[in-house]
C-alpha cells in the first residue's frame, strides 16, 4: 500500500512526517546521531530488511536530511551522513527519548543515558522558550495562526480552535 502524501496539508507536523514518519526512520536517525553511518551496521543493529532500510535512507535523502558518502568502491558501499538539517532534527528526537525514558523504560529504567558534553551530567531533552529559556509544556503555551496558515486539508477545523485559544 502506498504511503500517504501529507505534504499538501497545511501543516508543519504532516509536512514533517513526510520526511521522518515511517516506523523505522526515528531509530534510524539514532544510529546516525550516535555515530553509526555505514549501512550495513545500521542494518544488522536494527534488524531491518535492506530494502527498507534503503527506501527509508533514500526518502531521508530526497529530503536534504542525510547525504551519502561512498566509502568502498568493489563492491559499492555507502555511508550516511547527517546534514544540517538532519542534526536539527536533534531535539525532536532528544524530546522523544525523554518521553520513551519516563513512560515506556520499564522498571529497570533507561537503556541509554545522555551525557551533556560541556558538564558532564546525565540530561534529557527539555522543550524551552527560545525567548525566555522557560520550560514550555501544554499549559504553558497556546496557539495562533501564523502567516502561513490557511484552511486546507488536514486544518479544516484546526483554526477554528486555534483562533479561539488565548
Amino acid at each position: 500500500m502506498a504511503k500517504a502524501d501529507l505534504s499538501e496539508i497545511v501543516c508543519s507536523i504532516a509536512r514533517t512526517l513526510d520526511a521522518v514518519g515511517e516506523r523505522w526512520t526515528p531509530l534510524i536517525l539514532r544510529d546516525l546521531f550516535v555515530g553509526m553511518t555505514r549501512f550495513e551496521d545500521i542494518r544488522r543493529d536494527l534488524g531491518i530488511a535492506s530494502n527498507v532500510l534503503a527506501a527509508r535512507l533514500e526518502t531521508l535523502r530526497a529530503h536534504g536530511i542525510v547525504e551519502s558518502r561512498v566509502y568502498q568502491t568493489n563492491p559499492v558501499r555507502r555511508e550516511y551522513l547527517l546534514t544540517e538539517k538532519g542534526r536539527d532534527l536533534y531535539p525532536v528526537l532528544a524530546t522523544l527519548i525523554a518521553w520513551g525514558d519516563k513512560w515506556s523504560a520499564g522498571p529497570e529504567g533507561p537503556p541509554v543515558l545522555s551525557v551533556h558534553r560541556a558538564c558532564g551530567q546525565h540530561t534529557s531533552g527539555v522543550v524551552v522558550c527560545e525567548e525566555c529559556g522557560e520550560p514550555l509544556t501544554a499549559e504553558t503555551v497556546y496557539w495562533q495562526p501564523g502567516p502561513g496558515a490557511r484552511r486546507g486539508l488536514g486544518t479544516m477545523l484546526v483554526g477554528d480552535f486555534i483562533e479561539a485559544t488565548e
